[in-house]
C-alpha cells in the first residue's frame, strides 16, 4: 500500500469527494445496526445470485469475491481504551488466520507531533506504534489542519472524509467501530468475501446499485460526528473527480447482517457475532450494562497495552 502525502491529499478537497447514494438514495440517521433491522425487513431482492454461492455439500457460504480488500479502524481522539481495543483486534486477526491481509488504523497526524500529557494516553500510543510492526497493520496519519483552519471540530466522520482518498488502492475497505471485540476472524471475513460487493457503480452490474447485502448510506461528515458501526467504503477515480461509495450491511439478512453486531444482539441462531462493537454511556465511557462481552474485552485490551487500567476510559 502507498500512503499519499498530505500535499497530495490537500488537492482532493472535501467537496470534491462525492458519495453516491444508489438507486434508493437511502438517508437515515446514524443509529445502531441492531435498531436498523426493522427498517429493512420489508425490502425484497432477487436472491438467486446469493443462493448460487452456497456450498451444495455443507450449506456454508463459499468465497466469492477476489480483490484487494482491507479492514479499517479509526479515531479522531486518542482514547486509550479504543486504541488498545484496536491493537487487540488486529492482533487476533493476525493470529487468527484472516484472509484479509491489510489492516488500517487512521488517526490525526497531530498525534505524532504532540506529546500527550496523560501518561495513559502516551503509553497507549507507544503500544500502538510497536503493535503495528509486530502485528503488521498500517498506521495512516491524516493531516487535519484544513478542518481545524475552517473552524470545524475533529470528528471520526471528518477524519474519514479527508482520509478516504487513501483507499483508492483497494476494491473495498470495511470500517469497524472501535472499541469492540473480535471473536472469529475467519467468520468476519465473510462480510467481505461471500456476498457481491457494490464497489464501483456500473449500470450493467445490478449488485453495484441494487445489492441484497449492502444498502447505500452517504457519509454526512459535516452533520454527523459518528460513522455507522459497520461501514463499507469504495473509492474510485471517475474522470475528473473521485467517487466514494458507502454502504451499511443489510441486518435483516440472517447469516450475514449479524456477523457484526452490538453486545445486546439477540442470538436467534445461538451463535455469537464474529465482531461485537460497543456503545458509550452518558459519561462517554464504554457501556457495561447488558454487555456480556465487556470483561473479556477489557482483559484482552489491557493485555496488549502492558496491563493499563482502562476502566476510566
Amino acid at each position: 500500500m502507498v500512503l499519499l502525502t498530505s500535499s497530495t491529499v490537500a488537492t482532493f478537497l472535501i467537496p470534491v469527494i462525492t458519495c453516491q447514494h444508489g438507486v434508493r438514495n437511502i438517508e437515515r440517521d446514524f443509529r445502531s445496526l441492531d435498531s436498523m433491522q426493522a427498517d429493512y425487513e420489508h425490502m425484497t431482492y432477487d436472491t438467486n445470485k446469493e443462493q448460487s454461492i452456497l456450498d451444495p455439500e455443507t450449506g456454508e457460504l463459499s468465497t466469492l469475491n477476489q480483490g484487494n480488500f482491507a479492514y479499517l479502524q479509526l479515531l479522531s481522539e486518542p482514547n486509550p481504551a479504543s486504541i488498545c481495543s484496536t491493537i487487540a483486534i488486529y492482533k487476533k486477526m493476525f493470529e487468527g488466520g484472516s484472509t484479509i491481509q491489510d489492516r488500517l488504523f487512521m488517526y490525526p497526524q497531530e498525534w505524532d507531533l504532540i506529546t500527550p500529557t496523560d501518561p495513559v494516553v502516551s503509553q497507549a500510543l507507544s503500544s500502538l506504534r510497536e503493535a503495528s510492526v509486530q502485528y503488521k497493520f498500517w498506521l495512516l496519519p491524516i493531516d487535519m489542519h484544513l478542518v481545524i483552519q475552517q473552524g470545524y471540530s475533529l470528528t471520526d466522520s471528518k477524519l474519514l472524509r479527508l482520509g478516504e482518498i487513501q483507499f483508492m488502492a483497494y476494491d473495498s475497505v470495511l470500517y469497524l467501530r472501535t472499541p469492540g471485540l473480535l471473536l472469529d476472524a475467519q467468520e468476519l471475513d465473510k462480510m467481505i468475501l461471500t456476498r457481491p460487493l457494490p464497489m464501483k457503480y456500473e449500470p450493467t452490474r445490478q449488485e453495484s446499485y441494487r445489492n441484497a447485502a449492502w444498502i447505500g448510506m452517504p457519509l454526512r461528515a459535516h452533520n454527523e460526528a459518528k460513522i455507522p458501526p459497520v461501514y463499507l467504503i469504495s473509492v474510485n477515480s471517475m474522470r475528473n473527480r473521485v467517487e466514494a461509495r458507502t454502504h451499511v450491511p443489510n441486518v435483516a439478512l440472517r447469516g450475514f447482517g449479524d456477523l457484526a453486531a452490538g453486545p445486546n444482539f439477540v442470538k436467534v441462531t445461538g451463535k455469537d457475532p464474529a465482531y461485537v462493537f460497543f456503545d458509550w454511556d452518558e459519561d462517554g465511557r464504554i457501556q457495561q450494562e447488558n454487555n456480556t462481552y465487556y470483561d473479556r474485552w477489557r482483559q484482552e485490551s489491557a493485555n496488549v497495552c502492558g496491563g493499563l487500567d482502562l476502566s476510566l476510559y
